[in-house]
C-alpha cells in the first residue's frame, strides 16, 4: 500500500474539535502552533558557542562531541564518501552509532577485541593496506586512530544485533531466487525511505493549515520535520515523528511523488499534495537502487543506429516510424532499410556489452528501457543514435549460484529490517542538541 493510498480520513465525522484523545492533542497542538506570531514551526533555541571537545548533541543523555564530529568529517573524507557538507553527515552518522550501541548494550551485546581487530583489518584490506599502514595514513591525514576504532565498533555489534534478532526471521523462497535470476530483476530499482504529514482538509481548520503550510515548507533537516509530524499530523505515524519505516520502491508511489522524489535532495520535502481529507507533505530521508544480482554480472543486448543530419525533423520522422513499426531488434534491422535507404546493410549494429563497458552516455540510456524500447534522445558527431534494448540477463560467465542470490537476498531483506529498526530507535529517543 502506497503512503498515499494509506492516507487517514480527516473528514467531519472524524472531527478534531473534540478536546480529548490523540484528535484532541491534535487540535492543541495545531492551535498553539499556528498562534505562534510570526514564528517558525519549530523555533530553535539560540546554539551556545562550540568548544572542541564540547557536547554537540545528546543522544539519550550520551553525549556526541565536537571533536568527534570533527574527526568523523574528516574520516568520512579521507575515505572518500560522497560530498555536501561531511559535518552534518558525520553528525549524523554519530548519532546513529550511539544508538546501535545503546541497543546492543540493552542486550548485552558488546564488541571483543578480537572483533574490532578483524573489523579493522577487513576494512584495511579492501584498499590492499595492512592496519598499520592505514592507521598510518589516518594520522598523516590528522584522524585520531581511536576514530577507526569507534567506526569500526558501532558497526560490529550493530551487524551482531541485527543477525541475532532479525536473521531468524527472513525466509528467502525458491520463488524468490527464480526472480532473482529473470531478466527483470536485473533491472536497478530506486526505493526511498520517506517521512509524511498530512494536515486536515476540515473547512473549520483552514485558518490554522493556510498558516502551517508555509512554516512546514520552510523546514530543512529530519528532526525538524518529525518534531513537525509529532505536533500537527493527522497521519497514524505522528507519533514515530512522520517516518514510514521501510523501503518503499519509487515506481509503486503514485504519479505525482515519482519524479520529484527521483531527483529531490534528501530532507526535501514534497507537497502540499490534496489526497481525500488532507493536505499530504512527504520528506525525503534516503534514496537508493537495488537489484539482486551485481552490477558486474549483467550482460546487455542491444543495437545501435547512427542517422546522419543529427536531431532534425527527418530523422525525428524516422525514430517515429522505427518505434511504430518495431517489435524487436530484428524489427529494427528489417525497417532501418526502409525508413534510411540510404545506409549501408548492418547500419543497426547488434552488440553486447556489460554496464562497465558502455559510453556513460549509452548506459544511462539503456538503464531506463525495458526490451523492446527505443531510445533516441543521444547525438554523436553529426548522427543522431537510437538505441534499442534486445536483452537485459545474468551474464553467463560466471552466472550467480543460487546460493549465492540467496545470500544476496537474505543480506537484503536484512538490511532492509535494519534501516527499519534503526528509524524506530531514532523515533523513541531523546535526541537533543546542546
Amino acid at each position: 500500500m502506497s503512503p498515499l493510498s494509506a492516507a487517514p480520513s480527516c473528514t467531519a465525522n472524524r472531527s478534531l474539535a473534540r478536546p480529548d484523545g490523540a484528535r484532541g492533542r491534535l487540535w492543541t497542538a495545531l492551535v498553539l502552533v499556528a498562534g505562534l506570531a510570526g514564528g517558525a514551526l519549530l523555533p530553535a533555541a539560540p546554539a551556545p558557542a562550540q568548544t572542541r571537545i564540547g557536547a554537540a548533541v545528546y543522544v539519550n543523555n550520551q553525549a556526541v562531541t565536537h571533536y568527534e564530529i570533527e574527526q568523523r568529517a574528516r574520516f568520512l573524507e579521507f575515505i572518500g564518501a560522497a560530498g555536501g557538507d561531511l559535518r552534518a553527515v558525520a553528525r549524523e552518522r554519530l548519532i546513529e552509532d550511539r544508538l546501535q550501541l545503546q541497543a546492543a548494550r540493552r542486550v548485552g551485546l558488546f564488541a571483543t577485541p578480537e572483533q574490532i581487530a578483524e573489523g579493522k583489518a577487513e576494512f584495511a584490506g579492501r584498499a590492499e593496506l595492512s592496519v598499520d599502514e592505514f592507521l598510518g595514513l589516518l594520522r598523516e591525514s590528522g584522524i585520531d586512530p581511536e576514530t577507526f576504532t569507534d567506526f569500526i565498533r558501532a558497526g560490529v555489534v550493530w551487524r551482531d544485533l541485527v543477525n541475532a534478532r532479525f536473521g531468524p526471521e527472513v525466509r528467502i523462497t525458491e520463488a524468490q531466487i527464480d526472480r532473482a535470476l529473470s531478466v527483470e530483476a536485473v533491472r536497478p530499482v530506486t526505493e526511498v525511505l520517506l517521512s509524511e504529514i498530512f494536515l486536515p482538509t476540515d473547512p473549520q481548520f483552514a485558518e490554522i493549515v493556510n498558516q502551517l503550510i508555509p512554516q512546514i515548507l520552510e523546514i530543512r533537516s529530519t528532526e525538524e520535520f518529525s518534531a513537525a509530524a509529532r505536533q500537527v499530523s493527522a497521519a497514524p505515524t505522528a507519533e514515530t515523528g512522520g517516518r514510514i519505516d521501510r523501503w518503499i520502491e519509487l515506481p509503486s508511489l503514485p504519479g505525482p511523488l515519482q519524479e520529484p522524489l527521483a531527483r529531490a535532495a534528501v530532507a526535501e520535502i514534497i507537497g502540499p499534495l490534496e489526497v481525500p481529507g488532507a493536505y499530504a507533505f512527504f520528506q525525503l530521508r534516503a534514496r537508493r537502487e537495488v537489484r539482486d544480482v551485481p552490477a558486474g554480472q549483467i550482460e546487455l543486448e542491444y543495437r545501435r543506429l547512427g542517422l546522419p543530419g543529427g536531431r532534425s525533423e527527418a530523422n525525428l520522422e524516422r525514430v517515429a516510424q522505427l518505434r511504430a513499426g518495431t517489435d524487436s531488434c530484428d524489427d529494427l534491422g528489417r525497417m532501418t532499410g526502409r525508413v534510411a535507404p540510404e545506409l549501408p546493410d548492418g547500419a543497426a549494429e547488434q552488440l553486447t556489452r556489460r554496464p562497465g563497458e558502455l559510453p556513460a552516455g549509452h548506459a544511462a540510456e539503456l538503464s531506463r528501457l525495458n526490451p523492446g524500447e527505443i531510445s533516441a534522445n543521444l547525438v554523436e558527431g553529426n548522427d543522431l543514435v537510437v538505441l534499442m534494448l534486445c536483452a537485459r540477463r545474468v551474464a553467463p560467465d560466471p552466472a550467480p549460484s543460487r546460493d549465492d542470490v540467496r545470500m544476496a537476498l537474505f543480506n537484503r531483506a536484512l538490511e532492509g529490517l535494519a534501516d527499519a529498526h534503526l528509524q524506530m530507535l531514532r523515533a523513541e529517543a531523546e535526541i537533543r542538541t546542546n
